[in-house]
Parts: structure tokens; C-alpha cells; sequence
């Protein structure tokens, strides 16, 4: 008898040091409640102070990288870590089984984060307690993904790079016009760009923001007097004037480019893209002679890979674009608005920027792979 009542007496002295463990206040030290060889497993590998990491042992360990004793080291991709705030959480649908020297507990874990995010996530610990009462193993289970993506991954919409990648559309009418766009935003997705790659490492482009309504509002102006030019042009046989744009797809499409040439200047943020050295004969110096596929090829491909990553960046992070050209049929025009000077710069388009309405973007319609891949031999069809 006296053995069944130790036992259930450890029981509930261990099952009440598990809820202390949680929900004791920040001047109970959880150290005290553990042995001196405590190991600590997460499966997660992804904490701060830690990355890589999945076991921890003895105090000094547990309580520097986990319990955040330790400044947490720059993260590789250079986000933040977005913690929770200590003074939200709260724990729900909690659940207790104690057995033997273990106790077992699974909770729904609320908190916000430093940034106000919403953070909810289901957790287990199983707990091993020595005869004296000492915690000196534990094994952490949680929504792995959940938290990486909450806490790791910054203000990211869109996770998975083959999504990002399917799912990057030009956006013209769910382009968001009352929402403001922080210019701290378009400098993360600027640090991401930077490093697409691009001739010689030399980065001869820049990227020309603009969110003065004045000279958005001239921009726009250009916008529209150069698609008049283009939609007046005289028709030819080539692939781009045969285009048949009476299918509901192209009506779309047209639909999409009268509203955006309509509402341009009420776009958040429009970017124009600039990169050093002309190619059509305008430039100045050696460039003047610079025309040849060869010397067009390294140009764009200096540039367009960091537009690109650009716009797959304002992808996850729940902003969207759309690659504009016909500003260039007034080229010189845009050049006097934003002071560049034209015969050392080629533009590369105008890009309005804004957040999307809604970011659930379907994978985009397109042919097959198969039917645009050759091997070893051009063949037309």
C-alpha cells in the first residue's frame, strides 16, 4: 500500500512540475526543475541560436539555445526570426497521461509574434523525471512546418519555390490601389534580387522606384500615349501583328491592359528598370557600335534575371507586378521624367507594384513543356 501511494504521490508531483514547466511565471527558473544532464531533442533543427541543431544537453546548452539565454546569430538568408511575445501566450485543449517516471503532454499552443502575427500550433512533450524528481530528458513534437513558416520564413505568403515559380502571373486589375506599400518592402525584395546572376558580376543595372504622385501621374500620361502608338501601328505578316484577339483568353488579356492603362498613376509604387549600355544603336561611345545579337544577349541577361527574382519576391510576400514594354516606344519621354540619361541607359519596361486582392493565383495556363523542348536539333513544330 505504501508503494501505491509513493508511486501515485510521484505521479502528481511530476504531472505538476510539467504544468509549472508551462505555465509558472518568468521568475520561476525552468532550469531548476531539471537534472544537470538533461537532454533536450526537437526534431526542427531550426532554432535560432542553434540551426541545424536537434539535440541539446546539460543546463548551460538547454538554457542558451532554447530557452533563450544566447543572442541568436544572423540567419542565413538574412531574415529575422519573428519570436513570440512571452506576454500572449495562452494554452487550450490541453492533455495529460502520466506513466512510470514519464508524463506526457499535448497542448494548443496561442501566442503572438514580435511583428503581431497570429501564431497557433499543436504541441507534445513527453517528459522523463529521476527519482528525485529532476527533469532529465525531453522530447518536443510540434507542427514543424507550421512553425517554420510562422516563425522563420518573415512575412512570406507563399512558401514553396515551385509555387512561386507557377504561380508569378503579370497582375493588373487584382493589383491592390488603396493599400500603401511600405518602400522597406521593396527594399527586402531589392536584397533578394541583387543576387541573380548577371554578366561578370558587374550588376550594371539600377531600379528606379517611384511613389510621387506628380511624376506617376506623367508616367502614366507616357503610358497611354505610347499604347495609342502601338494599338495605331501599322499591321504587318509577323507573329505579333496576326495575334487573333477575339478568343475569350485574349479579351481577357485586353480587358486586364485597358484597366491597368487607366489606373496606372493610382498604383502604390511603379518601378523602371535601367541598364547601362545601349544596344540599339542610340548609345554613346563604344555602345554606339554595340548592336549585335552578342552584345543585346549579355545585356538583358544582366538585368532581366534580377527583375525577375524581384518579381517572384513581391510574389511570396503577397505583392504582385506585371511586365509593361510600352513605355519604350516613348523611351526618351520617360528617360526627362526621371532624369536618366538616355544614351548611357536601355529601360527595361514599367512595373507597377502594389499588393494583390487575395494571394491564391491559380497555376498559369500555358502549353506543355514537351511541346517547346527539342534535344539536340531544331525542328519548328
Amino acid at each position: 500500500m505504501a508503494d501505491a501511494e509513493r508511486i501515485t504521490n510521484e505521479r502528481s508531483r511530476n504531472v505538476e512540475t510539467v504544468e509549472s514547466f508551462f505555465t509558472a511565471g518568468r521568475e520561476v527558473d525552468r532550469l531548476s526543475f531539471m537534472s544537470e544532464d538533461i537532454e533536450w531533442w526537437n526534431g526542427l533543427g531550426k532554432f535560432p541560436a542553434a540551426p541545424g541543431q536537434t539535440v541539446f544537453r546539460g543546463k548551460d546548452e538547454v538554457g542558451a539555445r532554447i530557452l533563450g539565454r544566447a543572442p541568436s546569430p544572423a540567419q542565413p538568408n538574412g531574415r529575422h526570426v519573428d519570436r513570440y511575445d512571452l506576454s500572449t501566450i495562452s494554452f487550450h485543449d490541453v492533455q495529460t497521461i502520466s506513466d512510470g517516471d514519464f508524463v506526457f503532454r499535448q497542448h494548443l499552443y496561442k501566442a503572438t509574434t514580435k511583428s503581431g502575427k497570429p501564431y497557433e500550433n499543436v504541441y507534445g512533450f513527453l517528459f522523463r523525471f529521476t527519482e528525485d524528481g529532476l527533469i532529465d530528458r525531453i522530447w518536443e513534437h510540434w507542427g514543424t512546418l507550421n512553425a517554420y513558416e510562422t516563425l522563420f520564413q518573415g512575412p512570406l505568403v507563399v512558401h514553396d519555390p515551385d509555387e512561386v515559380l507557377m504561380t508569378t502571373p503579370s497582375v493588373r486589375q487584382r493589383l491592390d490601389l488603396e493599400r500603401p506599400v511600405d518602400r522597406d518592402v521593396i527594399s527586402e525584395c531589392m536584397e533578394i534580387a541583387v543576387h541573380a546572376p548577371n554578366g561578370s558580376n558587374q550588376q550594371p543595372y539600377r531600379f528606379i522606384f517611384v511613389d510621387d504622385d506628380e511624376t506617376k501621374a506623367k508616367l502614366a500620361a507616357i503610358y497611354r500615349s505610347a499604347m495609342a502608338d502601338f494599338i495605331g501601328r501599322p499591321r504587318t505578316d509577323a507573329a505579333e501583328d496576326r495575334v487573333d484577339r477575339t478568343s475569350d483568353a485574349q479579351q481577357r488579356i485586353a480587358r486586364s491592359v485597358a484597366y491597368l492603362a487607366e489606373n496606372l498613376e493610382k498604383v502604390p509604387i511603379l518601378c523602371v528598370p535601367i541598364v547601362a549600355g545601349r544596344t540599339d544603336g542610340n548609345g554613346s561611345g563604344a555602345h554606339i557600335d554595340r548592336t549585335t545579337t552578342f552584345w543585346q544577349a549579355g545585356r538583358w541577361g544582366s538585368v532581366v534575371p534580377a527583375l525577375w527574382s524581384f518579381m517572384l519576391a513581391l510574389r511570396s510576400r503577397g505583392l504582385g507586378s506585371a511586365w509593361t514594354t510600352l513605355t519604350l516606344i516613348r523611351e526618351r519621354e520617360v528617360a526627362e521624367v526621371l532624369g536618366i540619361p538616355y544614351e548611357d541607359w536601355m529601360q527595361v519596361g514599367l512595373f507597377p507594384v502594389a499588393y494583390t486582392i487575395g494571394t491564391d493565383f491559380r497555376i498559369t495556363p500555358r502549353k506543355p513543356a514537351e511541346d517547346l523542348t527539342r534535344w539536340n536539333q531544331f525542328r519548328s513544330s
